[in-house]
């Protein structure tokens, strides 16, 4: 499995590459940036390796105590860390959780404060409205997430496919090396 820095780089490597398939998708330039955005942001620190101490959850500083639940819920590189769709689904619904338990909070804080008379329903439909309005945005984001995870979770598969054809390969190598040995010996003399 490849390292921190190595994943790093293999989101820098693969981003030109998301820009002209951005850009294929969307077939608009400011769309292409959100695509690219949403790519660096899945790959640098919303990848699958939340699931984990990592640098990627290093990266949220501060806030990296809202990820201790999900990672100690999770098994590292089980399908819902590591899987297409569903990984990447996962950790939006979970970041949307605590974003949303903030909010109500903030709202709850401010209504008691009496600086806003804000209602629970209004800011649901305020909340609809804005994302059905800029849903094209928003699935772009979400498909640019999801790219940069999966440049993630893929080098993950490559890497420990190769290690397990190598160390196969050695095995195999090293059966054969002692079976040579073993019928180039001469036999052994019984004792009594």
């Amino acid at each position: 499995m490849p390292s921190g820095r190595i994943h790093d780089r293999i989101t820098y490597i693969c981003l030109p590459g998301a820009g002209l398939l951005g850009y294929w998708l969307t077939q608009q330039w400011p769309l292409t940036g959100v695509f690219m955005g949403g790519f660096l942001f899945g790959g640098l620190m919303f990848g699958p390796d939340l699931d984990v101490r990592s640098v990627q959850s290093r990266r949220w500083g501060w806030l990296a105590w809202i990820w201790r639940p999900y990672r100690d819920r999770l098994r590292h590189r089980s399908w819902l860390s590591h899987g297409p769709l569903a990984g990447t689904l996962g950790r939006v619904l979970y970041l949307t959780v605590w974003l949303a338990i903030l909010l109500l909070l903030g709202l709850e804080v401010s209504n008691a404060a009496g600086y806003t008379a804000v209602t629970w329903a209004g800011l649901w439909q305020g909340t609809t409205s804005f994302l059905w309005r800029y849903r094209g945005l928003w699935l772009t984001l979400l498909l640019g997430i999801e790219c940069g995870a999966m440049s993630h979770s893929l080098s993950d598969w490559l890497v420990s496919a190769w290690k397990r054809s190598r160390r196969t390969d050695t095995r195999s190598a090293l059966k054969r090396t002692s079976r040579r040995s073993r019928r180039s010996r001469p036999p052994r003399s019984r004792r009594r």
